[in-house]
C-alpha cells in the first residue's frame, strides 16, 4: 500500500508551485534583454546601418519574433510564417588594443561575440535579414526559444 507522508504532500505542492511559477507555457511571450539589432544600410546610402538596442521577443500568442527598442516600441515584426531560416555564429577577435592601453595579459585573449541571423520573406515575398546581437548571457536560451517558438532549427557557426 502506498503510504501518503506529510513530506511527500510538500514535495507534490512544491513541484506545483514551481512549475506553474517557472514553467512558460507555449503561448506565452518570452523577453531577452540587452540585444542589439543591427539595421542594415538603405539601399543607396553611403553610411553604414545603425544599431538599435532593445529586447528581442517571441510571443507565441501572435507567433512573431518582434525587437523592441529601449521605449518598448517595435522596430522589426517578423511572423513566424515568413521565416526562412535561422542562423547563429559565434566570432571573436583579439584584445591588441585593450593589451597595449589597459594591461599586457589581455593581448592573449579573446572577445567573442553571439550573433542571431534571421532570414525571412516579406510582405512583397522579397527576401530579407535581421541581425541581431545577442548578450553572452544568455544567447543559449534565446536560440532554443528560437528553435522552440518558430519550429526551425537554428544553423550554428563558430569560430575557434
Amino acid at each position: 500500500m502506498i503510504e501518503i507522508t506529510r513530506t511527500t504532500v510538500c514535495k507534490a505542492v512544491l513541484a506545483m508551485l514551481f512549475a506553474a511559477a517557472f514553467g512558460s507555457p507555449a503561448t506565452a511571450q518570452t523577453k531577452f534583454d540587452h540585444a542589439e539589432y543591427l539595421k542594415s544600410a538603405q539601399p543607396g546610402e553611403k553610411k553604414k546601418g545603425e544599431s538599435v538596442r532593445g529586447s528581442l521577443c517571441f510571443d507565441g500568442a501572435k507567433k512573431t519574433i518582434e525587437f523592441l527598442n529601449k521605449d518598448g516600441a517595435a522596430e522589426l515584426t517578423i511572423p513566424n510564417t515568413a521565416i526562412k531560416g535561422l542562423h547563429y555564429e559565434r566570432t571573436s577577435r583579439p584584445r591588441y588594443a585593450e593589451g597595449l592601453l589597459i594591461a599586457w595579459p589581455l593581448l592573449f585573449t579573446k572577445s567573442k561575440k553571439h550573433y542571431l541571423t534571421i532570414q525571412y520573406a516579406d510582405a512583397a515575398g522579397a527576401g530579407q535579414y535581421a541581425i541581431i546581437h545577442l548578450d553572452k548571457n544568455n544567447y543559449k536560451q534565446i536560440l532554443a526559444a528560437a528553435e522552440a517558438q518558430t519550429g526551425i532549427k537554428v544553423d550554428r557557426a563558430e569560430e575557434k
